[in-house]
């Protein structure tokens, strides 16, 4: 199971960066429907981490399914780890008056990306529980709002969105499990969305009309610092699988680490101070879009290559029969 919560703890610090911990992401996807929508949405990623994960299994892989997911995971890695950076600038300025974090947060990720997952896996063990707890402290205080309705298709598209990066360390990282595992990731995924969807909606919908609803809260609670740690915490973990991910694809075509350092740190420089709102808003609904592409052609594939173990084993058992004859 200690793999299991590393690989859970991995997706989990992924998925929850600048959009989710400053529930700029809650509010664009699930303003406009209900609590139930939220419930879906984990349970959606619950059952495509499995679908992943024997992805990642999968032996007779569709070339044209797999170069897909990876040109997809590769654009989607590079939005994510930029936005991630703009949403550091301003947040940072935002609450200590700070300029140019998002280019020394950028710095620190491109040292990271010079060593290997177990890092990131030990990081994201310590900074998951952590963010749970600092925003269980904020709705406490806050209190909460839910409201009623569902919108499968919100739930869909959200779900399709993390599983971008989320799919991606699951099928990269899940295919040495055992099936009693694959469930018990899937399970456990499940239950710590759906425990962190919920505290960011119930907080989130209390000022939906701001482009940082959890730190616009948490600030009129005077827990402002609290938040700018969270939202922090959360926009590092993503910074990370983001960058883990855009950095795998780049050094097999360029097998230098020193240039993946120079290009993330560049990078960095960039978007250091860019609007994050506008990012978020112009480019996370299409990312949602292409995620479910993305989960549909896995799915497509999975189910391919499980018709043909099947032929291939009936195959076998009838040459082993037709031998002894």
């Amino acid at each position: 199971m200690r793999h299991v919560f590393k690989l859970v703890f991995l997706f989990v610090g992924v998925v929850i960066g600048a959009g989710f911990a400053t529930g700029s992401e809650i509010v664009l996807y699930f303003k406009n429907t209900g609590y139930l929508s939220v419930l879906l949405s984990s349970i959606i990623m619950g059952l495509c981490s499995i679908l992943f994960c024997y992805f990642g299994r999968l032996n007779k892989k569709s070339k044209i399914v797999n170069n897909l997911t990876k040109i997809v995971v590769f654009l989607s890695s590079i939005v994510t780890y930029c936005i991630m950076i703009s949403g550091t600038s301003e947040l940072i300025y935002t609450q200590f008056g700070i300029k140019y974090f998002g280019i020394i947060t950028g710095f620190v990720v491109a040292i990271l990306m010079l060593y290997d997952m177990r890092i990131i896996k030990i990081l994201n063990l310590i900074i998951v529980p952590l963010i749970v707890i600092i925003m269980l402290v904020i709705l406490v205080v806050s209190s909460g709002e839910i409201y009623r309705g569902i919108d499968i298709f919100s739930s869909l598209k959200y779900a399709g969105m993390n599983m971008l990066l989320g799919g991606y360390f699951m099928s990269e990282e899940g295919r040495d499990l055992s099936h009693k595992q694959i469930l018990s990731a899937g399970v456990l995924v499940a239950f710590v969305m759906a425990i962190l969807m919920s505290i960011c909606y119930m907080i989130s919908m209390q000022a939906s009309a701001s482009s940082m609803p959890i730190f616009e809260v948490a600030r009129s609670h005077s827990l402002g610092v609290l938040a700018a740690i969270v939202v922090y915490l959360a926009i590092f973990t993503t910074l990370i699988g983001s960058g883990r991910a855009f950095a795998d694809m780049i050094l097999k075509f360029v097998p230098h680490k020193w240039f993946v350092f120079i290009l993330f740190f560049t990078l960095g420089c960039y978007f250091d101070g860019l609007d994050f709102a506008a990012l978020v808003a112009f480019c996370y609904d299409e990312i949602g879009e292409m995620g479910l592409v993305v989960c549909f052609a896995v799915f497509c594939n999975l189910i391919y290559g499980i018709i043909y173990k099947i032929k291939s084993d009936y195959k076998n058992k009838y040459n082993n029969l037709k031998s002894l004859v």
